[in-house]
C-alpha cells in the first residue's frame, strides 16, 4: 500500500525526472536545488550520487518513483547484470578506477576500490535477491574465476531495503559517519549508487579505530 507521503514523493520525482530528461543535452549541476530536494525526500543526499550524470540521476528517480509495487519493480529488472559474474566485477573495477582518478588522491571511490582489491567489498541487489563478495579480476589467483556463488537475500524494493539497513536522522535523511552511510545490520560502511546502468548497495568494513 502506498501512503500519501509516498504518493507525493512519486509525483515530485516524476516532475524532477521530466525536467532532467528535458535538459539531458545541457550541462547541469547534479547538486542543483531541485535534484537535491528530491534525493533528500528519499533520505539520500546529492553527495551520495557522486559523479552521477543526468542520465544516472534520471535512472535513480525512475527507480524511486516506481516503488509502489515490489513485484513490478522486480519484474522490471530482468535485464540487470549478473553481479556474481567476472564481467560485472570487471565493469565495477573500471568504474571505480575512473571515479578514483576524478576524485584525486582520496575519496569514496578510493575506499571502495581498496575494499574491492582487499576482497572485503560486498555487492547487494535486493531486487534480484542476491549479494556477493566482490573480487579483483586482475588478481592472478582469480584469473580463471568466471563467477562465484552469491548469497540469497530477501527480495524487496529499494525503499524497504534501505530503510532496513540504514538509520534515518531527525531530518529524515540517512545518517552518515565519516562521510559514509553505516549498515545497521553489520556495522559496515555502506554506499548506494550506480554501477553500469543499474543501482546496487555496496558495503565494506569500517576502518579500525586508532
Amino acid at each position: 500500500m502506498v501512503s500519501a507521503l509516498d504518493s507525493t514523493r512519486m509525483v515530485s520525482a516524476q516532475y524532477a525526472l521530466k525536467n532532467l530528461r528535458n535538459s539531458q543535452d545541457e550541462s547541469q549541476d547534479p547538486q542543483s536545488s531541485s535534484v537535491a530536494s528530491i534525493l533528500s525526500s528519499y533520505g539520500l543526499d546529492s553527495s551520495s550520487a557522486s559523479l552521477l550524470s543526468n542520465q544516472a540521476l534520471s535512472g535513480l528517480l525512475d527507480t524511486l518513483s516506481s516503488q509502489s509495487d515490489t513485484t513490478e519493480e522486480t519484474d522490471a529488472t530482468g535485464d540487470r547484470a549478473d553481479i556474481t559474474s567476472a564481467s560485472f566485477m570487471s565493469m565495477l573495477k573500471q568504474q571505480l578506477q575512473e571515479a578514483a582518478a576524478a576524485e584525486g588522491e582520496s575519496g569514496k571511490a578510493h575506499d571502495l576500490l581498496a575494499a574491492l582489491e582487499a576482497g572485503t567489498l560486498t555487492i547487494s541487489d535486493p531486487t534480484q535477491g542476491v549479494s556477493v563478495v566482490a573480487w579483483d579480476v586482475d588478481d592472478p589467483d582469480e584469473a580463471d574465476t568466471e563467477s562465484k556463488a552469491g548469497k540469497a537475500i530477501d527480495v524487496s524494493g529499494w525503499s524497504e531495503f534501505l530503510n532496513a539497513h540504514l538509520e534515518r536522522g531527525s531530518d529524515g535523511t540517512f545518517v552518515k559517519e565519516n562521510g559514509s552511510y553505516v549498515d545497521q545490520t553489520t556495522d559496515s560502511n555502506a554506499f548506494f549508487g550506480l554501477v553500469g546502468s543499474n543501482y546496487y548497495y555496496l558495503s565494506w568494513p569500517q576502518a579500525a579505530a586508532k
